[in-house]
């Protein structure tokens, strides 16, 4: 006997969390910052694929532990939740292959609301229907062939701003250290960072060196999507060396935590030293 078509999707598919990049749908922007200034935006849904996907939206609450855990809270846990005051619309998209649909999201401050930020996340979840999802497993048992996929869901944090603040940081620490890569070593930075200021920031770390004062400066690591939230005191993160660079003696190192996004061009902290010294 051999099971097909929407009833093999349907009893085998399952949802997980996955990113836009590795999945069947692209979600853009990836985070969205509503603010007095600015109270609407809109996320756009594009389908490369090659048969309709439909997704139902709802609101999730998150939020992060100081070692970097997410930690999934219920309704009415979340202090900061931003679904009692943005809106969104429609709650249900069906996207076509090779077309976008959007997804409006609009921001009315309360009058009792107090200044800070708030944060919830815009779930869009793939629903299950004739051919939806993506395979991850296939096979035959006991004559019954099958084929397991997996219905994407994603989660876009939905931020308010709302009165006057600012979103900063500090360079609390830079070690030295190692990366195990492909069977050898990397040399890298351990690099921690403080919060501070109203806001949370989202950006990159950037490491770049100077050999001497004649020298360039050089960008010689990098690591992206680094976030630090208002729930938490900080974060710490492994940067590593691009290849064929290190940290050689008496040169200048300066690394900086810079904006991305809506804060692009923002330096939220920095910090030089010198190697050796």
């Amino acid at each position: 006997m051999k099971v097909s078509g929407f009833w093999r999707t349907a009893f085998l598919s399952f949802a997980f969390w996955m990113n836009s990049a590795q999945a069947d749908i692209l979600v853009s922007p990836t985070r969205a910052i509503l603010s007095d200034e600015r109270p609407q935006a809109v996320i756009s849904l594009y389908n490369p694929g090659t048969t309709p996907s439909i997704y139902g939206l709802s609101w999730v609450e998150h939020r992060f532990t100081e070692d970097g855990k997410m930690l999934n809270l219920k309704e009415g846990e979340n202090p900061s939740s931003v679904a009692g005051f943005v809106h969104f619309s429609p709650r249900r998209v069906v996207v076509a292959p090779g077309q976008t649909q959007t997804v409006r999201v609009s921001y009315h401050a309360p009058a009792d609301l107090a200044p800070g930020e708030y944060r919830s996340y815009l779930r869009i979840a793939q629903e299950a229907s004739p051919g939806a999802g993506t395979p991850v497993a296939s096979g035959e048992q006991k004559g019954i062939t099958f084929q397991l996929n997996a219905l994407m869901s994603y989660a876009v944090p939905v931020f308010v701003r709302h009165g006057a603040g600012t979103a900063t940081a500090a360079v609390s620490a830079i070690e030295p250290t190692q990366v195990k890569r492909d069977g050898g070593t990397v040399p890298a930075l351990k690099v921690s960072l403080t919060h501070g200021g109203v806001f949370s920031s989202y950006g990159r770390i950037a490491v770049y060196q100077q050999l001497d004062a004649n020298a360039p400066v050089e960008l010689i690591g990098e690591a992206g999507a680094v976030a630090i939230y208002t729930e938490v005191l900080g974060t710490t993160r492994v940067v590593e060396l691009k290849p064929g660079n290190k940290l050689e003696p008496g040169s200048w190192i300066r690394v900086t935590y810079e904006g991305e996004d809506a804060d692009r061009g923002q330096v939220y902290a920095e910090r030089s030293f010198q190697v050796g010294k």
